[in-house]
Formats: structure tokens, C-alpha cells, sequence
């Protein structure tokens, strides 16, 4: 072969590699977001709202928001640089009573309830008239996407998340085991006079109004938080006395500081309201059937609740064995 064949033959094997290099260049790689919900406490209808992984990245840039309609795993492509990671249940849009603030930055995150009244009778309150929706969340630091994991995709060291105890350490992955930052609390309420009750409301105070999705924190100020009492459970010889109760969510509960609780009734003739006020309440803490933890606040009234003739609908009196066993569940305001 000539000289000329041969520069031309090698010219060629030049410009095809040259063209293979500009046509598999990528300035993304391949990540695997995967998490272990099994520590969340949430129930099994939250998979059905996937979940919410942000971005954040260390220069400052706008976040990048990666919605998972599969909660469990998600495969994303992420320019090179270093990222600070938050991931939660469902999507901004999907809560009925939670707001967020403070997207642009990754520990000013930050989830709040909703619907909050501020009311000027005295003394003046922020009441939170209705109670969050449950959150888990789980979060990582300083994930570097490198150039060497760039165009080819190929493995790097798994990162997981700050409070994961588990995940895959093989492969381009980053692992989070997503855990509550919402809390319950029941209320129950030991009444004389049951019977003369049609509904029941209370308001709770020294209740945190927010939570850090980074830190799980919340701010010091805290807010009054308003929910139902149902539930009723009469005492097996009495037609007139026994317990109303009620559970709620909550981003925050200091247990070692004072709490009133406020109660407030409408009795069965329509015009007549009961109050009392529980000042410095009893808190204990109670394992859940599935060894969750959730707050207690067990009371007895004072007072008995006055008869009165009752007026149309008649509430709480009715025949004891209509009434099942007593249980707890999350009241919708």
C-alpha cells in the first residue's frame, strides 16, 4: 500500500474517533435516588402521592426539584458539581394543610401549617384551625457529581442520607431512609354530663407552627391549635358519663414546658355553651400498637356539664351500646 493510502487510511480512523468522542459526550450523569419508606410511620395510602426530591446546588444556582411517581426510586441526570439533597413524601401541591417557604435555600426549607387564624379576643391568638397532613423526610450533604462520572455514567461511591442507617452502597446511588416530622397527639377528656354535649372543640397552645426540613427543628414561637373531640365512650354503668377524645398532627410539642388546654361545648339545646380551662395539663408519652410513640393528655373536668332539654339533634346522648370500643383517629377539622 502507498504512502498516500495509507495517510489517507489513518486520516480516517482520526476523524471517526473524533466524531464517536463529540457524539457520546454528556456534561450530565446518571443518578439513582432510591428510599426506605419502612421508617416513615406513614400509611400505606402515602405511596399512591410518590415524593419530592430538591437539589440544592453548593454554587448557589436555583434548586432542581425531581418529582418520583414511584417513592421508592427515581433515575435523574445531574450536571457536575456538589449538591445538598432534601427528599419528603407527596409534592408541594399535594398537602391540604401544609405550606412550605424558604425553597431557595437547602436549611431554610421549611414546612408550615396552612390555615392559621389570628383572632383578636383576649387574649389575642394565632390558632391553627386545621391539622397537618403527616410528613416524613430525609436529607444529604455535600453529593458530588465529578467529571469522571460524566457521558458514560459509570459507578461511583453511594452517599446516604444524614439519618439513614441502611442503603445500597454499590453503584451511582444516593439512599435515604425518610423518618416523621410531624408528631400526634390525643386528647381525652373525662366528662360528667356527656350526654348533655351535641359537639366539642379544644384549643391546645404551645404548639409549633413550622419544622426545618434539615435540622427536624422548629421555631421558638409556637401558636394554638384547635381540633374536635369525638369519640365518645361512655363508662359501662353510667348513661351520662365517660370520655370524648380527639388526635391530632403536629410539627412540634416541648413536653417539659406548661400547656392549657381550653375546653369549649355546645350542649343538646342549641344555644347553651360549657367551658373549662385545664391549666399546666398532664403529658405522658403512649406506644402505639405498631411501636410508634405518640402524646397524651389525659383530663377530667371539674364541673359537671348542666342538663338541658334537648333540641333537635341530640349529640352525645344516645343508647351506650350503640357506641363501639374506643378508639383513636385523625379528626379533619
Amino acid at each position: 500500500m502507498s504512502d498516500k493510502y495509507v495517510f489517507l487510511f489513518i486520516s480516517f480512523l482520526l476523524f471517526c474517533s473524533c466524531d464517536r468522542r463529540a457524539l457520546t459526550y454528556s456534561s450530565e450523569a446518571e443518578i439513582t435516588i432510591s428510599a426506605d419508606w419502612s421508617q416513615s410511620e406513614l400509611d400505606e395510602k402515602e405511596q399512591e402521592y410518590g415524593a419530592t426530591a430538591m437539589f440544592y446546588s453548593t454554587d448557589g444556582s436555583a434548586p432542581i426539584v425531581v418529582l418520583m411517581g414511584d417513592r421508592t426510586q427515581k433515575t435523574v441526570r445531574l450536571k457536575e458539581g456538589c449538591y445538598n439533597v432534601v427528599l419528603f413524601n407527596r409534592s408541594f401541591d399535594d398537602f391540604s394543610n401544609i405550606g412550605f417557604r424558604g425553597h431557595e435555600s437547602y436549611l431554610t426549607l421549611e414546612a408550615h401549617a396552612k390555615n392559621i387564624e389570628t383572632r383578636n379576643t383576649p387574649p389575642p391568638e394565632r390558632i391553627i384551625t386545621d391539622s397537618p397532613d403527616e410528613l416524613a423526610a430525609d436529607c444529604t450533604e455535600n453529593f458530588e457529581v465529578n467529571s469522571g462520572m460524566l457521558g458514560n455514567y459509570s459507578p461511583a461511591t453511594a452517599k446516604l442520607g444524614n439519618r439513614s442507617k441502611a442503603g445500597n452502597k454499590d453503584g451511582c446511588h444516593l439512599c435515604f431512609v425518610p423518618r416523621k416530622l410531624t408528631r400526634k397527639i390525643t386528647a381525652k377528656i373525662r366528662i360528667k354530663g356527656m350526654n348533655n354535649i351535641r359537639n366539642a372543640t379544644c384549643k391546645l397552645d404551645g404548639i409549633a407552627e413550622s419544622v426545618f426540613f434539615v435540622s427536624g427543628k422548629s421555631p421558638e414561637k409556637t401558636v394554638t391549635q384547635m381540633f374536635k373531640l369525638n369519640n365518645p365512650v361512655y363508662d359501662s354503668d353510667s348513661h351520662t358519663e365517660g370520655t370524648l377524645s380527639g388526635t391530632i398532627s403536629v410539627f412540634g410539642f416541648d413536653e417539659e414546658i406548661t400547656h392549657n388546654l381550653h375546653l369549649e361545648a355546645e350542649l343538646v339545646d342549641g344555644k347553651t355553651i360549657y367551658e373549662e380551662d385545664f391549666n399546666d395539663v398532664t403529658v405522658s408519652r403512649m406506644e402505639e400498637g405498631d411501636g410508634t410513640m405518640s402524646i397524651v393528655i389525659d383530663i377530667t373536668c371539674e364541673n359537671t356539664v348542666p342538663n338541658v332539654k334537648a333540641e333537635g339533634s341530640s349529640g352525645f346522648d344516645a343508647d351506650v351500646d350503640n357506641w363501639e370500643d374506643e378508639g383513636n383517629s385523625d379528626i379533619d377539622i
